[in-house]
């Protein structure tokens, strides 16, 4: 079920097509707070972003989630999200798609280690021309440590 919701709010993204504020070459950085499932624990991200084409973004992010029952988890994330205008070119949809590399430790012990894939969506309001905040919903296909990741966000445009 979990899967469908998110391939269900991909194609949702791909209905709403209008011209979108990133530009090709436009730089972004930001940070986050976030929640895993599968570590059911909050985490702080940090990310960069930077324009491929004018509505189509790449973005290199990392995040930390705190230890929760001996358990510490990180993720490196390689997404690209296209943008999608909603209204009046301040708020925007995007569809997330990419690769991860997680990283999940008991103390103690070295840890798992592996590479998967990102899917899921987001939506970005734009306060001001440089500043933006974002809401994205993200579920990471990492062989067991599959994990549904909800993140509350922010950019600031270069």
């Amino acid at each position: 079920m979990k899967k469908f919701i998110a391939i269900a709010l991909v194609a949702l993204c791909g209905v709403f097509a209008a011209q979108a504020q990133v530009e090709k070459g436009g730089l972004a950085i930001g940070g986050n707070v976030v929640y895993g499932d599968e570590i059911e624990s909050m985490g702080l991200g940090a990310r960069v972003q930077y324009g491929i084409l004018d509505n189509l973004r790449t973005e290199l992010g990392f995040n930390y989630f705190f230890e929760h029952n001996e358990v510490n988890m990180y993720d490196v994330n390689l997404n690209f999200h296209y943008l999608l205008g909603l209204w009046e070119q301040k708020l925007y949809a995007y569809p997330i798609v990419g690769l991860t590399f997680a990283h999940a430790g008991v103390d103690g012990f070295d840890g798992v280690n592996k590479l998967g894939a990102n899917l899921g969506a987001g939506l970005e309001y734009e306060l001001t021309e440089r500043v933006g905040v974002n809401l994205e919903y993200r579920h990471s296909f990492v062989k067991d440590i599959d994990q549904n990741v909800i993140g509350l966000g922010f950019n600031y445009k270069f």
